[in-house]
């Protein structure tokens, strides 16, 4: 990438149509907020499953299973979120 678009690609991202919906927030959502979200769910069951007396590693492992299996459906209720924001925009 030519070092004039490193400058740039922050600004394309925040001018392009496609995010007015968010109004700007949709680069913090989906690189700050939902991370944010999976840590702090990992964080509550691996919290929850020690306390079922399962071993250290087997919350751990669990844990871990739970918050990859969630990604998909947060990443799509992301991408759902932003189709219901932009019809209701176009019905104004």
């Amino acid at each position: 990438m030519p070092p004039e678009d490193d400058d740039n690609l922050v600004d394309k991202a925040i001018s392009n149509p496609a995010f007015d919906h968010m109004f700007g927030y949709y680069i913090f959502f989906r690189r700050v907020a939902i991370p944010i979200f999976l840590f702090i769910l990992g964080l509550f069951t691996y919290t929850i499953l020690e306390s079922f007396s399962f071993s250290r590693d087997t919350s751990l492992i669990i844990s871990f299973m739970i918050v990859g299996l969630s990604l998909g459906p947060v990443m799509n209720s992301e991408r759902y979120l932003g189709l219901i924001l932009s019809r209701r925009k176009d019905h104004d």
